[in-house]
């Protein structure tokens, strides 16, 4: 924890401290008033203070009388220290999301839009009035609740009536807030430092049906499945490549609380597959840009191509690449994209890694991105109903993540997705064999890349190595 973090929450700690005390005292509701007050007193005491002293007149001075030494009984607890002693409070963190694992209450994850305000959110998940205020007002204690950023995720705890019973987010990589609700109904403001763990998780299975499935049922979450797919988008065909028998090992981060609560969206580090025909290990890497790919043993980049359907659901191919007549305009004109038919709102993903150059309304596409990726290559997306709030131009996107929703916006005949692949700012099929050459990790960032993937993962050396070719039967002379 650096300096600034410990003084920000010596600092909160003395607030909550203070805001404990008042409530032992029964003035906790007059506290702004109680402040002034005491502020004026000790005003009023610096004022006042010098008149009170005057010169002392000399005195004699007499024969100094020996003291006996008192021996002192009081016992000083070895525990305490220089920081404020905080009332501790009938509710807990830890207690609450133990509540949760036996079942008692729920959560629900809300995360802060831009443009919104906590008091919005909580609006949104039927906080009543009276509630959301005095949440709010005991989370002031300790931040400046306009200071929050967009994209901060909130965890409400509800009971089984879903009743608001506390709120918590976590503000930092290792600082926690929350506003927790107290036996008497009154609220307790909370923060605490390093009760968040980030924990490693590897889940190996066997095939039986489908992946999907048998990953699910071996333990890995339906995130960290879609990231899969993802990853492997490309390389792997998961109806046709994937045989009964066939064998995974999965590796990824999940954020576990004190209290044994899963929070924040879970990270996936390594995949492996074995196949009847092929053997695949990729390990995730973020590069000195602040994008992550998944790269093999060597350091080699697996994304060799761009998803050709870059939707989170079923499509289908309603207008291809090249010359047509345009349902619209009816006369012949040049298609610079593919459409892919899909149900109002499917989640639209980003083809690959990259950076956001255009957001917003471009004349008959309607709702527009366009994103820059390497080698030259750009993709855009048109017709779109609506796009993810956090994104702006120059966010960077990865490949698989959500960018927006499939919409009828602009010139469009119904909702659908108008996607383009572009190479040096010219149009070509995006059902071609159009592909970003591998990357190839080099210098340092190869050195980091294997450092990290030989932590990760036991079988790192063997992955490098690769197949080692029987050796040959020695044969009699």
């Amino acid at each position: 924890m650096t300096l600034k973090q410990k003084i920000h929450n010596t600092w909160r700690k003395g607030r909550i401290f203070k805001y404990q005390t008042y409530k032992k005292m029964g003035i906790a509701r007059h506290r702004k008033k109680v402040d002034l007050t005491l502020l004026l007193l000790l005003i009023l005491c610096i004022a006042v203070f010098p008149f009170f002293i005057v010169p002392k007149a000399p005195v004699e001075t007499c024969p100094e009388v020996p003291v006996p030494e008192v021996v002192s009984t009081e016992e000083v607890h070895p525990d305490l220290g220089d920081e404020p002693v905080i009332p501790a409070p009938q509710t807990s963190l830890d207690e609450i999301e133990k509540r949760v694992q036996l079942g008692e209450l729920h959560i629900e994850t809300k995360g802060l839009e831009k443009g919104s305000s906590l008091l919005a959110l909580l609006s949104q998940s039927g906080v009543p009035t009276k509630d959301r205020l005095a949440i709010v007002e005991s989370l002031e204690l300790m931040i400046n609740v306009k200071s929050l950023k967009p994209g901060l995720m909130f965890i409400l705890f509800k009971n089984q009536a879903d009743e608001i019973q506390g709120v918590s987010v976590q503000i930092s990589e290792g600082e926690t807030l929350a506003v927790l609700r107290e036996e008497d109904g009154s609220w307790t403001p909370f923060t605490a430092t390093g009760r968040v763990e980030t924990q490693t998780i590897r889940k190996l299975g066997t095939v039986e049906r489908t992946f999907s499935g048998s990953a699910k049922k071996a333990g890995v979450p339906d995130s960290v499945i879609s990231q899969i797919i993802a990853a492997l988008d490309g390389e792997v065909d998961f109806v046709s490549d994937i045989h009964p028998e066939d064998t995974f090992d999965v590796i990824f981060e999940t954020k576990v609380t004190a209290g044994g609560l899963e929070i924040g969206s879970k990270q996936l580090l390594f995949i492996g597959l074995k196949t009847h025909q092929k053997e695949i290990y990729r390990y995730a890497f973020t590069n000195k840009a602040g994008l992550t790919s998944f790269y093999d043993a060597q350091g080699r980049s697996g994304e060799k191509a761009f998803m050709k359907r870059p939707l989170k659901g079923k499509s289908r191919l309603s207008s291809p690449y090249g010359r047509r007549r345009h349902p619209i305009l009816m006369y012949e004109i040049f298609h610079h994209g593919v459409d892919l038919a899909a149900p109002k709102n499917t989640p639209i993903m980003a083809a690959a890694d990259g950076v956001i150059t255009q957001l917003g309304r471009k004349g008959g596409y309607g709702k527009y991105i366009r994103i820059r990726h390497t080698e030259g290559y750009e993709t855009a997306y048109g017709h779109m109903n609506g796009y993810r709030q956090d994104l702006k131009v120059g966010s960077k996107v990865k490949r698989g993540e959500v960018i927006g929703y499939v919409g009828s916006t602009g010139r469009s005949t119904g909702p659908h997705l108008h996607f383009e692949v572009l190479k040096n700012n010219k149009t070509v099929n995006p059902f071609g064999k159009n592909v970003i050459s591998a990357k190839q990790l080099s210098g340092f960032e190869l050195e980091q890349f294997q450092f990290a993937a030989e932590s990760l993962h036991p079988d790192f050396a063997e992955h490098r190595a690769g197949k080692i070719p029987p050796v040959p039967e020695l044969r009699p002379f």
